[in-house]
Parts: structure tokens; sequence; C-alpha cells
């Protein structure tokens, strides 16, 4: 990363070896031999160096004007083995948030360890000597509400499978 000046939270990930920061403004050696470029500044002069001094064979994001550049990240969280990823193409960055919101409340931490429950059964059932659609029933019933909401329930799904081997 390349930047005068750092949030708090840039510094924390810098502490951690999460990234390396220059801490200066940006010159034409940052970019070269970059595969990826993100322009998130608010800084027009800083938004132009770097429109004028990229390569065709650079991907580069531009913040503050999605068609500047040659790629778009969409907003994106995880829990667990759910990884969700939200985009509006440039057009709002404003809605992508909000949608990232509304869906971060919906699936909430219960799918971390929901997610990691449904992963183990799905290769228990694929172990199984049973039918295509013994499995498929088997796999479709997993995906009801109680079993994300009732660690009971899936012990119990469990304790049901192994009757199977």
């Amino acid at each position: 990363m390349v930047a005068p000046t750092v949030s708090a939270e840039i510094n924390e990930w810098e502490a951690k070896d999460q990234l390396r920061v220059k801490r200066k403004k940006v010159g034409e050696e940052d970019l070269l031999n970059v595969f990826l470029i993100v322009v998130a500044t608010n800084d027009q002069a800083v938004n132009k160096f770097v429109k004028q001094h990229i390569k065709n064979d650079q991907l580069v994001n531009m913040a503050s004007s999605f068609s500047d550049g040659n790629i778009q990240i969409p907003a994106q969280f995880s829990r667990g083995r759910l990884s969700l990823a939200i985009s509006t193409d440039g057009a709002s960055p404003l809605l992508t948030k909000r949608i990232k919101e509304d869906l971060s409340s919906n699936y909430d931490e219960s799918y971390t360890q929901y997610t990691q429950f449904l992963y183990e059964c799905r290769v228990l059932i694929h172990r199984l000597n049973v039918s295509k659609s013994r499995k498929h029933e088997l796999l479709t019933e997993i995906i009801n509400d109680q079993y994300r909401l009732s660690l009971v329930k899936q012990r119990e799904f469990l304790q049901q499978i192994e009757k199977y081997k």
C-alpha cells in the first residue's frame, strides 16, 4: 500500500503483518510490476496520476470512479463456509453497502457453525451406501432451520446417519 497517511485500522493490519505500507505519495515506480491496483482516495490528482500511468496488463479498481478502472471488487462477508459477495456493478456503492448489511444481519453468526455441520454431513452422506435419492433426501432435510438453530437436532441427525453405516 502506498499512502502518505493511513487509518488506525490499516495501522493495525500493518502491525499484524497483514500488509506493508509505504508512507509517501504514489509515484510511477510504485505502479511498476504491480498486477492489482486499488485507488481508494478522494485526491483527484492521485486518481488522475494513476490513471495516466497504468499499463494494459494491470487490473485497476478506481473506488471514486468505477468507469476509470477495469475491475470491480464486490462487497463480501463470510460466515464459516458461507461466503456472499454483493455488487451493483458500480451503479451504487451505497446500495451495495446496504444490501451487505441486510444480508449480514439475515445470515448471522449461527451460520458459521451450521455451514460446518452441513459440510460434515455432506461428506458423511456421500460415503453412505444408499441410493442417490435417499442421499438427496438427507441433504434436503438438513437445510431446514431447525438444524441451524439446534445443536441437539444436529447431533440427532448425525446419530441417524450412523445407523446407515
